[in-house]
Order: structure tokens, then sequence, then C-alpha cells
């Protein structure tokens, strides 16, 4: 039986913790209606075979005060998400204090989690003014400057831009879940092959699992026009993501909402589990044979 990876979602109140969490389980529903977290809130979730669960950790200062006296709580973390209200300069200091008294913690377990800090509230709008560029990069540096004996990776997040959190998981999962790093260049065959800008392997959630592109400006492309069409059917049209044409219906929108590249999004069966494979190119494929030929090469894959 496979153990439980466990990620903590911590940070103060008013951070954003709870939208990602929403996020991260597609629950945009609630995304209107949230309410602080009280206490510590537990999600379950299955990865090619692998549970993980996520703790979302109430931010206000009275549950900071038990998290930081209750060391159990921090054991046994796989990936611990640090999220930062970027835009709330007058809170960096009080987030620091939490966040280096959660370092400590790990320090007396003897653990070196996987430390993901998110600098949260980048909107889209405002991500490429200069200003903000400078917010973000002032953010890292403070959090930087006291995370000594760990590997810190920084994500810059939004609620508006659903790609920036999800990629900020998957990064994460690709990590934790070692048994998925052979799919890397699988999926970098078949990109090389089939010309291809960029593939990108996904669960049931639209979680990535692996992915290849040709540089990192087809990078960015693929991964926005995703998770742009992801949150354009969640609003406007929700019920296409939850009937049984998901995928067709998926695709009709990738290739109607981005004009300058075509798409294929198909479901492939890898080792026994159901997922999403999304091509993106000069030419859309044909499906048998796009199919065919994943099948054909993920027979040589062996995992971990």
């Amino acid at each position: 039986m496979q153990k439980t990876k466990k990620i903590l979602i911590v940070g103060l109140d008013q951070a954003g913790k709870t939208s990602i969490v929403n996020i991260l389980h597609n629950k945009f529903n609630l995304m209107d209606n949230i309410k602080p977290t009280a206490g510590i809130e537990r999600e379950e979730m299955e990865i090619l075979g692998i549970p993980i669960i996520t703790w979302d950790l109430g931010g206000q200062q009275i549950f900071r005060k038990g998290y930081l006296n209750d060391i159990k709580i921090f054991a046994e973390t796989d990936s611990l998400f640090f999220v930062v209200d970027s835009l709330d300069a007058g809170r960096y200091k009080e987030a620091l204090q939490y966040y280096t008294g959660i370092l400590d913690i790990f320090r007396k377990l003897d653990l070196k989690p996987r430390i993901i800090l998110c600098t949260h509230k980048i909107d889209p709008n405002i991500r490429n003014n200069p200003n903000t560029q400078r917010i973000v990069e002032d953010v890292i540096n403070y959090f930087l400057a006291r995370s000594s004996g760990f590997e810190i990776t920084t994500f810059v997040t939004s609620i508006y831009d659903r790609k920036s959190i999800v990629e900020a998981f998957s990064k994460s999962f690709q990590d934790v879940l070692v048994t998925l790093k052979p799919v890397k260049k699988l999926l970098a065959n078949l990109v090389g092959q089939l010309k291809l800008c960029g593939l990108i392997l996904f669960d049931n959630r639209l979680l990535i699992l692996s992915d290849s592109y040709r540089d990192t400006e087809c990078e960015e492309m693929c991964l926005n026009a995703a998770y742009n069409s992801v949150y354009y059917m969640a609003q406007t049209n929700p019920q296409l993501a939850e009937n049984a044409h998901f995928a067709n219906n998926f695709e009709f929108i990738l290739n109607f909402r981005n004009q300058e590249k075509r798409f294929n999004f198909v479901e492939v069966e890898f080792k026994g589990w159901n997922l999403y494979l999304l091509t993106v190119g000069e030419e859309k494929l044909d499906t048998g044979e796009l199919i065919e030929k994943f099948n054909l090469m993920a027979r040589e894959v062996k995992l971990s």
C-alpha cells in the first residue's frame, strides 16, 4: 500500500490559502463565498493510486499559536506551501515570524520537506508592472534570507490565474511522486517525433502529471491556453465539464478560443489509469494515430 503524502498549506489569515485549495480541488462554486478557515481542514485526493492529504491550516493568530505548540501537526510533512499576501506589506513581519517558527519545528523534527513559497494575489493585470515586480522580488528575498538549510521554490500566484496555482502544485506533485519521472522522457520523445509545441499529461482534475515543451515560450502559451480554457468552461458552461463528452467539449473550447495553434485533447490509458493527453502544435493530429503512438511508447515506460 502506498504511503499517504502530506501537504500543508499555511499562511496568515486573509492570505488566500482557502481560495488556492478550492482551485486545487476544482471547487469554483465556492469561490464567491469563502469564510475564514477555523482550525485545520483536510482534503483527500489520489494521484496515480497514491493518496494525498492537503491540510489547510486556518491563519488566525489564535490558531497559529496552537499549531506552533503542537509539533505533531508538522510531522511527516512532504511539502509545505506557505502563502504570502504580497500586497499587504504591513503584515510581512508577522508572516515571516510564522514562517520561521514552522522551519524551526522542521529542524526539531529533522525534516526537510519541499517548501513552496507562493507570493500570492499578484493578479495578471498587474504582474508585469515594474513596481509589482519589485514587490515580488523583495518578498521573495525577505523570506529566502531566513530559509537557511531548506530548498525553497517560489511561485507568483493569483486566483485569477488558475495556471499559476495548478502549476505550483503540479510541480510539487511531480517531485513528490518519483514514480512519474520516466514519463518525462516519453513526452519529450513525442514532442520531438510529432514536431509539437508542447504536450501535457493530466489527471482527472487537470493537475499536470508530466509535461514537455519545445521551449519556454511554448510552455507559457500551452499552460495559459489550457487553464484559461478551464476557467472559461467553469464560468460560462460548467455542465460541459461534467458530462461524458468532457474531452471533446474541452478540445472544442481550446481550438475555438486559441486560433494560433491547434489542440488535441484525448483520453488515454496509462498503466491502468485513465488520464488526459493534451497536444499543441501547428496542425491538429489524427486522434486515433495519436493515441496509438502514445500507447506504443507508453508500453516501454518502466515506472519506479
